[in-house]
């Protein structure tokens, strides 16, 4: 009776697959670093480019066209207005800088300022800025007023506390008006749309007719939607009704004029060099207290970095403050992640764990806390991108990204490329911790 032949048995060698997983990874962080500084053609003509992203210092500012500057950090526009009527109080002018800002604000203009001076409004812009469409939206009173038809004013835009805007069918052209009045603009509503039923009531800005909609039947929730206005024109309508009027209608006074950055003045470098420095700190703190673990940390943090300005350039964020902030706000819970996890690890190493037991137990623990973060704070900033229409809301979306970002990141990437490191280098746990009983993986 002959005898099977026995199968070879096949031998994986872990630690090359784990050479050439983290070989791939870094080439590929390198390969994206890399555009994200220079950027790259994408056909011969130079018709299509994948323009730089990542914020370096130097002559070379191609990456201010994907991440273009705010006025806080980089020069802006000047347009002087002055009040129509000639004499006007300074509380008045307070009044309507308070409103000019809040109406940039809700246009999701971040890095401007508007300064009272000389019976004048200075007003900076970014230079990226449609001057002449904002002139428009700057300059209008912006007093709204709800007539019959025959002309009689029976409320006003003061009794308006929410204005939103939205679809107002299934086309995705016709836009609807969305307001919500309060006690005394319910009340007064409810009266006129009962009396108007079958007829119709205009809104008016300024004086000027801008919808006259029919009235079927009475409304009287105290909310409205108007229909028939265009994405532009609603929301300029919104944004003019949650800013209030201003005390009197302004006028341009000359031509607009070139200006310093708000904040840095000629020191455009200055910032990219302080934030640098703070990733050095960060860097610095992680390889001192966690070694080759904490390199690995600082790369994955690196590529969050990287790939929240990706995401900020295709949203359009820009590159202000409130950009930077949410970024790096962002980053932070990250590293605050990182270290914590580490420090689990640290711990159950000094308890006679091995490396890859204490990695795994640490993420079923401080790793589900973290996970709870990230969740809370993504929670949080989907509620203000919910809720709000101006720059709360950019720095709540790159916030967002930013949260999201990190969660894969440093709960997928960098528990596999640590268990590769692992694999590769071995388990002495001096090299993952400072000050740690060494214990060698089997």
């Amino acid at each position: 009776m002959t005898k099977k032949p026995q199968s070879k048995k096949v031998t994986v060698n872990r630690k090359a697959i784990a050479a050439v997983t983290l070989v791939i990874a870094l080439a590929l962080t390198v390969v994206f670093v890399t555009l994200g500084v220079t950027g790259r053609k994408m056909d011969a003509q130079g018709l299509y480019n994948l323009l730089p992203w990542l914020p370096t210092p130097g002559e070379n500012y191609n990456w201010r066209q994907a991440l273009v500057p705010g006025a806080g950090l980089d020069e802006g526009v000047l347009t002087t207005l002055e009040p129509v009527s000639e004499e006007v109080k300074e509380d008045e002018l307070q009044t309507a800088a308070k409103v000019l800002m809040k109406r940039l604000s809700d246009f999701g203009w971040s890095d401007t300022a508007v300064e009272v001076k000389d019976n004048q409004l200075l007003v900076t812009l970014p230079k990226s800025a449609d001057v002449n469409y904002l002139k428009n939206i700057l300059t209008a009173k912006g007093e709204f007023t709800f007539t019959t038809p025959e002309g009689e004013v029976f409320m006003t835009g003061e009794n308006v506390t929410q204005a939103g805007f939205g679809y107002a069918d299934q086309s995705g052209t016709n836009i609807a008006l969305s307001l919500m009045f309060d006690g005394t603009g319910k009340e007064a509503f409810a009266t006129k749309s009962t009396e108007l039923s079958g007829q119709s009531i205009s809104l008016r800005r300024d004086g000027v007719v801008i919808t006259s909609p029919s009235i079927g039947e009475p409304i009287t929730q105290g909310t409205v939607s108007i229909p028939g206005f265009t994405l532009d024109a609603a929301r300029e309508n919104a944004v003019l009704l949650r800013s209030g009027a201003l005390p009197f209608a302004l006028t341009q006074e000359g031509e607009s004029v070139p200006t310093k950055a708000l904040l840095l003045n000629d020191q455009k470098d200055l910032l990219i060099y302080a934030l640098a420095a703070v990733l050095a700190l960060i860097a610095v703190y992680l390889l001192v207290r966690f070694r080759l673990g904490g390199l690995v940390a600082v790369w994955m943090l690196l590529v969050q970095l990287a790939l929240s300005y990706f995401f900020a350039a295709l949203i359009g964020a820009g590159y202000t403050v409130l950009t930077l902030g949410a970024i790096y706000a962002a980053l932070l819970v990250s590293f605050f992640a990182v270290v914590n996890l580490f420090i689990g690890i640290r711990d159950d190493v000094r308890q006679g764990r091995s490396v890859r037991q204490a990695l795994k137990d640490s993420y079923a623990t401080r790793g589900h806390a973290s996970l709870d973060v990230y969740a809370g704070l993504l929670l949080l900033a989907v509620v203000f991108i919910m809720m709000d229409q101006g720059i709360i809301r950019i720095f709540a979306e790159v916030f967002a990204l930013g949260l999201l970002l990190g969660l894969i990141i440093m709960h997928l990437l960098l528990r596999l490329l640590l268990n590769e490191t692992i694999h590769l280098f071995g388990g002495k746990t001096g090299l993952y911790a400072a000050n740690a009983t060494q214990k060698r993986e089997d």
